[in-house]
């Protein structure tokens, strides 16, 4: 789950591109839902609204290395990283 900041523009297309772009390419992007824009229980900097996307990963899971690319993007404002 991605929550990017709302000022970005994300449809099911850039979404994807995006997200494959942050997972690297160890890991296959399974699918791209995107949720779409919902006001935040509370403000992550500086912004109450956000645009949520549920993605499905599949392949060699390496979370520090996806933390690390999803922190230096400028668009997400938060990440939730599942693992089965």
């Amino acid at each position: 789950m991605l929550v990017f900041r709302p000022d970005v523009e994300v449809t099911d297309k850039t979404a994807s591109d995006k997200v494959k772009k942050l997972v690297g390419e160890d890991m296959n992007v399974d699918s791209v839902t995107v949720i779409g824009k919902k006001t935040l229980a509370y403000q992550i900097a500086k912004q109450k609204e956000g645009i949520y996307v549920s993605v499905m990963i599949s392949g060699t899971l390496r979370v520090p290395v996806m933390e690390k690319r999803i922190q230096l993007d400028g668009s997400v404002l938060r990440f939730l990283a599942l693992v089965k």
